[in-house]
């Protein structure tokens, strides 16, 4: 072999090598996006409430400069935007009033960084309809019936 591609050989692997190396040394950026952990929901009387937990870490080099400013539900279609103050928690619950629940519901949501932008849309939850005011339907029912069922009828006055 001539002296030439020999050393064509050696500075290709060398170029090879070096970018291969360089190549290990690049970090993947981490977006420090918040996260929806959970969408619930809970009855309080014949009201329906929803619970979005929400966790968001900011590293210490940002600190308190790094929040979540928004969540954002979306219910049945419809969005609806809920402001947040800057949390003092990286883990945190936030409540939304649904109101009487007379129908079922499918709520997703997600939250917004006010330096990272929007993390993922949580998994799709289904709010059934109310236990509470079915069931106070059924009970009301069930009374009326009894009421009829257990009447005394009333005793007439026989005249002599």
């Amino acid at each position: 072999m001539s002296r030439k591609v020999l050393l064509l050989m050696v500075w290709v692997q060398l170029l090879l090598g070096a970018a291969f190396f360089a190549s290990a040394q690049v970090r993947t950026a981490e977006a420090l996006v918040p996260a929806v952990d959970s969408v619930g929901f809970h009855d309080v009387g014949s009201t329906t409430w929803l619970d979005v937990i929400v966790s968001h870490e900011p590293p210490p080099s940002i600190g308190s400069s790094h929040y979540v400013t928004n969540i954002q539900l979306v219910i049945n279609g419809t969005t609806v935007n809920l402001s947040q103050t800057p949390q003092s928690q990286t883990t945190f619950t936030v409540q939304y009033q649904l109101g009487t629940n007379t129908d079922s519901y499918s709520v997703t949501a997600r939250a917004l960084c006010n330096v990272h932008g929007y993390g993922a849309y949580s998994s799709v939850v289904t709010v059934p309809e109310s236990i509470g005011l079915v069931l106070f339907v059924v009970l009301t029912v069930v009374a009326v019936l009894l009421a009829k069922k257990t009447r005394v009828p009333h005793a007439h006055a026989s005249t002599r």
